[in-house]
């Protein structure tokens, strides 16, 4: 997939075919170049700190949605990055069933109803887009999350992509970014 890399940035699917031994061998060389490439001089603090929440990222963030790629955006070295679900899922059943089920789903945690509307891509065409706000079990944390979704009916799949997180000013000044990002996914033709 194509996407601006001083935005985002792709856990890998697996260590094996990279030149990192695993996430915390990522993560330190992920904070370098996020500083590197910075207006900011960091001290050693910093880029601890960049390399370890990005080895966490990278070890916890894959659990959540398992078998969807895990991208990152984070504009600024200083914030959390924020965690992006991409999957390509066997399309199943009517179309604007699956497509509102896949943005909304009947999760008892919602605190309202979603905002669910069109959203058009150049390269997937017409899909959904939802805002919804739930609150955590435990402490009642409210967790802003945005979804979208989209039928191939040529590749017989439904995309779908899932952002989440514990503070709501941080997905919702993603947005925009988040947007243009989902703009650029498209479905390559596998060959037989």
């Amino acid at each position: 997939m194509d996407y601006d890399t001083d935005l985002w940035m792709k856990i890998p699917d697996s260590w094996e075919e990279t030149p990192w031994k695993g996430p915390k061998q990522w993560g330190r060389y992920m904070a370098e170049a996020w500083w590197g490439d910075s207006d900011f001089e960091p001290s050693r603090r910093d880029l601890k700190g960049l390399a370890a929440t990005l080895q966490a990222s990278a070890e916890q963030f894959p659990r959540s949605h398992p078998g969807f790629d895990v991208y990152l955006h984070l504009p600024d070295p200083r914030f959390m990055p924020l965690p992006v679900y991409v999957a390509a899922i066997e399309a199943d059943g009517d179309r604007e069933e699956s497509l509102r089920e896949l943005v909304t789903t009947d999760d008892p945690a919602l605190v309202e109803k979603p905002v669910v509307e069109d959203f058009t891509t150049e390269a997937l065409g017409t899909g959904l887009r939802s805002l919804r706000y739930t609150q955590t079990e435990e402490d009642r944390t409210i967790v802003a999350g945005v979804r979208y979704a989209w039928r191939s009916e040529e590749a017989g799949c439904d995309v779908v992509v899932i952002v989440a997180a514990p503070d709501p000013r941080r997905v919702l000044g993603a947005m925009d970014d988040v947007d243009a990002f989902v703009g650029r996914i498209s479905l390559t033709a596998r060959s037989g």
